[in-house]
């Protein structure tokens, strides 16, 4: 990457901001063979980490070209908008679009804690350097925002300076951090809360609900989030890999489920609901299994959130389709019922006009919706924040991926705020949920190398 092509290429950009009077995005891509987005992401420990598979793509995002934030309940077609907007007259050198990273709460209408301030209701930024890694290679992706007052000789300079940041030393490793203090709701006042769900449900008010549970680890001193990732993607298995900073705020996980997918406008998706612990021998790990695909309780739950994807989707697309039958999802410590769900966008519809339809699933929320999420709000007793919401990438093609963001962790320079939670329907009992949760949490507590009582 060469200061003459970023010149030729922010000159063409501002030539279109003169014209409209407005902001024009650019961007200019090269092939980056010997450039690996993990082991930045471990030496700089800032901007967006990205690791999913089916189709695999890794991502890592470095500085901030523009950002959007949107609050309340039209975030997303705020978002949907802007970008768009931005994106109407790209100027693009190479076969990459620009390309939006981020997410958004779990709850707009939760008031926010202080620990999750930095992370807005939606909240996207467009990386002044990108490095993407998939099946066609590894590129390097230079993007910025043209105004109808910038100079491009000063934009092409800077972007060159920040591109000396992307090799420069960066911090050494931290040192493993002790736990001082932790903060857990102990568990029989969390299995009270689930005997509470169970009486919302046999009175009909709800036919299931998500609780979850919040651990809050002091520390002496910051966890290194380059390492923990590291820890995850060494033993990721089928989860997808996510870290989003904002400040000195980081929040990351490992989650099993995409909540939506867009690739030239064909959509794809799966519920997951219905979980079993992983067994330590395979013949155990095999029992357990075929009895996850058997299990009444777990297959009705899975069941109705195959039926409201279906639901959701169908106002927004055509070719709907989902497979008859859950298959197995094995991850390290636990396995889920899934069924693949595809579809293909009907004309005027975007991604996140999908996201809007779908979140929050009745696998991080419940049934009936509303209700499910009144009862969270008054009973859970913790902001999730961006746990259990849409994270992902969007591109000026329409084309993009969005996790639900589970078993994660909010990492601040001396806390830490694990999440996990579990679906409760008719016939659940609150210690088997509350084991559930502890499963959940071990590869994340694994991975921070922090145990939780």
């Amino acid at each position: 990457m060469n200061e003459a092509t970023l010149l030729n290429v922010f000159e063409a950009a501002h030539q279109f901001a003169l014209k409209y009077q407005r902001p024009v995005v650019a961007v200019s891509s090269r092939p980056a063979p010997t450039l690996d987005p993990l082991a930045l992401y471990e030496a700089h420990r800032q901007g967006f980490f990205w690791c999913a598979h089916s189709p695999d793509l890794t991502l890592f995002g470095l500085g901030c070209a523009w950002q959007i934030e949107a609050a309340g309940g039209q975030r997303l077609a705020d978002v949907n908008h802007q970008w768009f907007a931005l994106c109407a007259d790209a100027v693009i050198d190479g076969p990459h679009p620009p390309l939006l990273l981020g997410g958004m709460r779990f709850d707009a209408q939760q008031p926010c804690t202080p620990h999750w301030a930095p992370f807005a209701d939606a909240s996207f930024h467009l990386a002044q350097w990108l490095l993407s890694e998939d099946s066609h290679g590894r590129w390097l992706r230079c993007q910025c925002v043209v105004e109808p007052g910038s100079d491009p000789a000063v934009l092409a300079h800077n972007s060159l300076a920040a591109y000396q940041q992307f090799f420069a030393p960066q911090h050494s490793p931290a040192s493993a951090p002790q736990v001082i203090e932790h903060n857990a709701l102990p568990a029989p006042q969390w299995q009270a809360k689930v005997a509470n769900a169970l009486q919302a449900i046999d009175r009909g008010y709800l036919s299931k609900v998500v609780l979850a549970r919040h651990i809050e680890y002091q520390l002496d001193t910051a966890l290194d989030s380059g390492a923990v990732m590291r820890r995850l993607h060494d033993r990721r298995n089928q989860s997808h890999l996510f870290a989003l900073h904002r400040g000195d705020s980081c929040f990351m996980g490992a989650t099993p489920e995409r909540l939506l997918s867009c690739q030239e406008g064909r959509l794809s998706t799966h519920a997951l609901a219905g979980s079993a612990r992983r067994a330590p021998t395979p013949e155990e790990d095999q029992q357990l299994g075929t009895g996850l695909l058997a299990d009444p309780k777990e297959l009705h739950e899975h069941q109705l959130v195959v039926q409201t994807i279906l639901q959701g989707l169908s106002g927004i697309v055509s070719e709907l389709q989902a497979q008859t039958r859950p298959e197995l999802l094995k991850l390290a410590t636990v396995q889920h019922l899934s069924t693949p769900i595809s579809a293909r966008l009907e004309e005027g519809r975007s991604l996140l006009d999908g996201i809007q339809a779908l979140h929050p699933t009745p696998a991080v929320g419940g049934l009936p919706g509303a209700a499910a999420m009144s009862f969270i709000r008054r009973h859970e007793g913790f902001d999730r924040g961006w746990y259990a919401a849409p994270v992902g990438w969007l591109d000026a093609r329409g084309n993009g991926d969005f996790l639900v963001a589970l078993r994660s962790a909010l990492i601040t320079p001396r806390h830490c705020h694990l999440f996990a939670g579990c679906g409760i329907v008719h016939g659940s009992r609150p210690a088997d949920e509350y084991e559930e949760t502890q499963i959940k949490l071990a590869s994340m507590e694994q991975a921070l190398r922090l145990f939780s009582g």
